[in-house]
C-alpha cells in the first residue's frame, strides 16, 4: 500500500472519528436536562449566549456551545422574545429554542370566584407564583382609577394571562369585564327601579350574590329588596351584617351582632349600604335590574340553600316557625 493510499485511509478514519464524536456530542446535547416540570424566564435584552449560559448553570443543558451554535443554525439569535416558558421532561433543545424565537410563552389562568371582597382577591393574586405583584392594595386601585369602596368592581371570572402578567393588569382586566356587562345591562333595566345609578345596581347585586346561590332564586330575592326599597323599609339582610363585622366576624350570627354601628348594617339603616359586600356574578347583577314583580316583602332560609318567600309577615312567621324553629 502506498503512502498516499495510507493518507487516504487515515483522513476516512479520521473523518469517521470526528463524525462519531460529533454524532455522540449531538445525541447527547440536544435534550434539556429536567425530571419535572421548570418555569425558566427569558428578561429583555437576553442574548442566546446569555440564555445559554444561564441554562448551563441551572443544570438545563449539558452544552452551551452546543445551545449557542444550533441557534445560530436555526438563526434564531434575532427572534428572540422575552417572557416565561416552560421546560417539560424530554423538551429538546430545538424544541425550546423554537419557543422562545417564536414567543410561546407559558399561559396561565385565574379564577375570580363569586361573591369575594377585593381584600380576598388581592391576596389571592398576591399568593399566586404565576402572578406578579404590584404594589399596595390602595396603589393597584388607584393605577386601575377605583376610588374607594373598592369592592364590586370585579368581574368573577375565569381569565387566561401570559405567566408573569401583573396583578394590577389582571384586576384591570376583571375590572373592564365588569363595566362592559354593567353598562348592557343598565341600559337593559325595567322601568321604575329605586335605583340611582350603574353603582347601586352593583351594590344591590352583591346583596343577591350573598343571599342565594340558586340561579332561579334571585329575582325572588331582588324583588323583595325593591319592593322594600320603594317601601321605606329596611333590608335586614345578614351579608351585610357580617360584611360590617369584618374580621370580628364569628358564626353563627348572633342577635347583638345586629346592633353593630356600621352604616352596612342593614338592620339599623334604611336603604341600600354604602358600597358593594363583594363581586357580583352575571346573574345576580341581572336579577338587580330585573326583579320579580310578585307582592312578597320576606324571605327565610330552609336552611338546604333554598327560601321560602312570604307576602306579609303573618306568613313570614309560619314560615320561621316551619323552617327554623323545627329544626
Amino acid at each position: 500500500m502506498s503512502i498516499s493510499d495510507k493518507n487516504k485511509k487515515f483522513s476516512k478514519l479520521a473523518a469517521l472519528f470526528v463524525l462519531l464524536l460529533f454524532a455522540i456530542w449531538f445525541l447527547s446535547s440536544k435534550d434539556m436536562i429536567a425530571t419535572e416540570s421548570h418555569i425558566f424566564e427569558v428578561k429583555k435584552g437576553s442574548s442566546m449566549g446569555s440564555i445559554a449560559q444561564e441554562l448551563s448553570n441551572k443544570g438545563f443543558i449539558k452544552s452551551e456551545l452546543f445551545f449557542t451554535s444550533f441557534s445560530k443554525f436555526l438563526n434564531a439569535n434575532k427572534k428572540l422574545k422575552s417572557g416565561y416558558y416552560e421546560i417539560l421532561p424530554g423538551t429538546s433543545v430545538w424544541t425550546f429554542i423554537d419557543k422562545i424565537s417564536t414567543g410561546s410563552v407559558l399561559s396561565t389562568k385565574v379564577t375570580l370566584i363569586e361573591g369575594k371582597t377585593i381584600k380576598f382577591y388581592f391576596n389571592q393574586l398576591t399568593n399566586d407564583p404565576s402572578i406578579k405583584p404590584s404594589g399596595s392594595l390602595k396603589e393597584v386601585m388607584t393605577s386601575i382609577g377605583i376610588n374607594e369602596p373598592y369592592d364590586g368592581w370585579f368581574f368573577p371570572e375565569t381569565y387566561s394571562f401570559n405567566y408573569g402578567e401583573s396583578l394590577e393588569n389582571v384586576l384591570k382586566r376583571a375590572h373592564q369585564e365588569l363595566m362592559k356587562n354593567l353598562m348592557v345591562l343598565w341600559d337593559q333595566r325595567d322601568k321604575g327601579l329605586p335605583l340611582k345609578s350603574p353603582y347601586e345596581a352593583i351594590i344591590l347585586a352583591s346583596l343577591i350574590e350573598n343571599e342565594t346561590a340558586l340561579d332561579e332564586e334571585k329575582s325572588l330575592i331582588s324583588g323583595v329588596f325593591i319592593r322594600r326599597l320603594n317601601e321605606g323599609m329596611r333590608l335586614q339582610t345578614d351579608p351585610t351584617v357580617i360584611y360590617a363585622l369584618g374580621d370580628a366576624y364569628s358564626p353563627p350570627l348572633k342577635k347583638s351582632d345586629l346592633r353593630i354601628n356600621s352604616l352596612y348594617n342593614t338592620y339599623r339603616n334604611k336603604g341600600l349600604p354604602p358600597g358593594a359586600i363583594s363581586s357580583v356574578g352575571y346573574q345576580s347583577l341581572f336579577a338587580a335590574l330585573h326583579p320579580s314583580s310578585n307582592t312578597d316583602l320576606y324571605f327565610v332560609s330552609k336552611k338546604d340553600g333554598s327560601h321560602a318567600f312570604a307576602p306579609n309577615y303573618e306568613k313570614h312567621k309560619e314560615n320561621i316557625k316551619k323552617y327554623l324553629n323545627n329544626n
